[in-house]
């Protein structure tokens, strides 16, 4: 009897202390891994500072360096939904250290290009690379933090995306003279083919299974967690969320399972929320490009401004869209913790922000110097960074068990408007130069582009979800994680 109690008096000491250790900080770890993650993919990714260079150097007309420059879009846009896929098949650990590796091998081969056809197709497959890795990262961020920190996660891989945009820019114009184009990619590709050994030596699909995770950081975040793998476990066994049995037969039987697919369409195809966060997408990734494709051009030709300056004014826009990718991070969370209301939180903020964005890109119409003018553009990127983090949260919110496949299909939607973007761009810079037009027309095309992704945002819904039908959840409640 003795011996019992002592091992009970033991075993309660445990516990307690368990119940009062400090939760370990693997998570932000994890985050830094993804803010790295990104920011490689960006180096790659972004040519604007080079992309006069290449011109000169192939003999490239501005549509045919249009076409070029959204290449990487056109096969970005294909890979998403599989990409999704992909990640919850496969886990986040395995797919995207083989996606960096992938889509460095791809930046070698844009650099050992010898033809216009050659690069575009290079292009190509950089983009079909890389369209996984916004899934697998809100999948990450979706699998390791809670739900009220989504804001602050998302703002952080947003302003590392601009990291990476900022140093392709300005690294890139101060390397060109030393290493050349092709010397600067094949610097940035090493970078990628670095992290992905790395990660996968170390990450872990969830935090019960990272060997540096203890019992109370693992609680911390499965609080939320828990009653996800509810919902899981029990569409798995065909049961609903209000207790009623959907099929006899489990979900792994074929015909559920197609029964299932066509019900989850259905629903996605009658959402407007869903329709609305592709939309905002599709004008705010093409307002973004501008930076990462013509924006230099347009400082060079428009302004008579040289390549390397151009290419480091390039940097202040990006800087602009990543401080304002912080900073939303904390508006959107700190918003959604003062009035409980998501739609203030999400699409409030993000209409608010792509309208000042809009009047701070007409504001530039008025601006003679070229520093004043890319001044009070990064001042317009900085509010449309802002809205980004929002469009992460909102994206989370929307999509219950799917949050990989609706990050798939909005981040696909977006590459409608980037691959749109350089092309457009590349036919009105020939007609402004053909026909002696005014360099402001750019500037007014995207004053309408961002006043209609605000519109986008005034009928999107995040307190409903997009991919699974309504039923009597009870609220959640908001604790900090601190």
């Amino acid at each position: 009897m003795e011996t019992e109690k002592l091992n009970d008096t033991s075993s309660m000491k445990r516990h307690e202390t368990r119940a009062l250790e400090s939760p370990t900080k693997v998570r932000y770890l994890v985050l830094l891994a993804l803010a790295l993650a990104v920011a490689s993919a960006y180096l790659t990714r972004v040519m604007s500072a080079a992309s006069t260079t290449i011109q000169r150097e192939f003999g490239l007309s501005n549509e045919e360096m249009g076409y070029i420059l959204s290449g990487f879009f056109f096969g970005y846009i294909w890979f998403q939904l599989p990409g999704g896929w992909i990640a919850n098949r496969f886990g986040t650990r395995m797919v995207l250290p083989a996606l960096s590796i992938l889509w460095s091998v791809s930046a070698i081969w844009i650099s050992v290009a010898r033809s216009g056809i050659e690069l575009r197709s290079a292009r190509i497959a950089l983009g079909l690379a890389q369209a996984g890795l916004v899934p697998c990262c809100v999948k990450v961020l979706a699998d390791w933090f809670p739900v009220e920190r989504r804001g602050v996660t998302s703002a952080v891989l947003a302003c590392s995306m601009q990291g990476g945009a900022v140093l392709g820019s300005g690294l890139t114009a101060n390397l060109l003279p030393f290493l050349g184009w092709r010397g600067v990619f094949h610097v940035y590709s090493a970078a990628g083919i670095v992290w992905a050994i790395i990660f996968y030596l170390w990450f872990r699909n969830r935090p019960d299974e990272h060997p540096s995770t203890n019992r109370a950081e693992q609680g911390l975040i499965c609080g939320f967690q828990a009653r996800r793998e509810i919902e899981r476990s029990d569409l798995r066994l065909g049961w609903r969320a209000d207790g009623e049995q959907t099929s006899t037969q489990p979900l792994r039987n074929s015909r559920a399972l197609g029964s299932r697919t066509m019900t989850l369409l259905l629903v996605m195809l009658t959402s407007g929320s869903l329709w609305a966060i592709c939309g905002q997408a599709v004008f705010r990734a093409f307002g973004y490009e501008f930076f990462t494709t013509w924006f230099p051009a347009f400082l060079e030709r428009g302004h008579g401004v040289k390549v390397v300056s151009a290419g480091m004014l390039t940097m202040i826009p990006l800087v602009g869209v990543g401080l304002g990718s912080l900073f939303g991070g904390f508006v959107v969370d700190a918003m959604l913790t003062a009035t409980g209301n998501k739609w203030l939180s999400r699409s409030g903020t993000a209409a608010g922000a792509l309208c000042l964005c809009a009047l701070c890109t007409l504001a530039a119409v008025y601006a003679r110097n070229p520093l004043l003018a890319v001044t009070v553009i990064s001042v317009g990127s900085f509010f449309s960074g802002l809205a980004s983090p929002a469009t992460w949260a909102a994206a989370m919110d929307i999509s219950g068990n799917y949050t990989a496949v609706v990050a798939a299909i909005m981040n696909m939607s977006g590459t409608i408007g980037a691959f749109a973007c350089p092309i457009v761009l590349g036919y009105l810079f020939s007609y402004i130069e053909q026909s002696a037009a005014d360099w402001n027309l750019v500037l007014y095309l995207f004053v309408g582009i961002y006043f209609t992704g605000a519109l986008c945002w005034l009928v999107l819904n995040p307190n409903q979800s997009a991919v699974e039908r309504p039923t009597n959840v009870r609220p959640q409640t908001f604790k900090s994680d601190k």
